[in-house]
Parts: C-alpha cells; sequence; structure tokens
C-alpha cells in the first residue's frame, strides 16, 4: 500500500463536485462517475457557495484503488497507480475564505 500525507496549510485540497457527478447542479451527498479514462471516483459532495469532494474513493481496472481525503492522507494500492490518479484527476487548491 501507498500513503501520501497532506501538511495543514489553510488551503483547501479537494476534487472537484464533476469528478463524482457529471451535472451535479445543486446535488450534494454521496454520487459516483466513471471517466473514460476507466476510473470511477465516488464521493460525498459538499456545498458553501461552492461544490468539493474531500473524502473520495476511486477504482481503475489497471491501477487499483486510491482513497482517502487530500487535506490529510490518501492512500493508493501502489505509487503507479497514485500517480495516474492524481495527473488526470488532481485536486484543486483553493481557500475557504472564498466562500
Amino acid at each position: 500500500m501507498y500513503e501520501v500525507r497532506f501538511a495543514d496549510d489553510s488551503m483547501a485540497h479537494t476534487l472537484d463536485a464533476e469528478e463524482v457527478c457529471e451535472n451535479h447542479g445543486s446535488l450534494t451527498g454521496f454520487s459516483s462517475r466513471t471517466h473514460a479514462d476507466g476510473w470511477t471516483i465516488s464521493g460525498d459532495i459538499k456545498e458553501d457557495w461552492y461544490y468539493w469532494v474531500n473524502t473520495f474513493e476511486a477504482h481503475h481496472p489497471v491501477f487499483g484503488r486510491v482513497w482517502g481525503d487530500f487535506e490529510d492522507v490518501v492512500f493508493a494500492d501502489s505509487q503507479q497507480g497514485y500517480e495516474a490518479f492524481c495527473a488526470s484527476h488532481p485536486p484543486r487548491t483553493w481557500d475557504y475564505q472564498d466562500i
């Protein structure tokens, strides 16, 4: 298992809601989406003037599983899987004070 820990720098490091729901609109709560690149990403959409996903789980038929929270720790079946996931579905960095 591969693990990456993230430092607390007061910025938000999250996935976009579109990563788990193609047209989230005003949708909040648990959702899941399969992307053309083979990743199926699931997570709980949060909303406060902006939509984001903290805790997520992603599966790929070749790279395996990646799961966690980019504001704390993310786990992966392998480093290659983690890097492949982040290359195509990178977390966004934004300021919570903006909401």
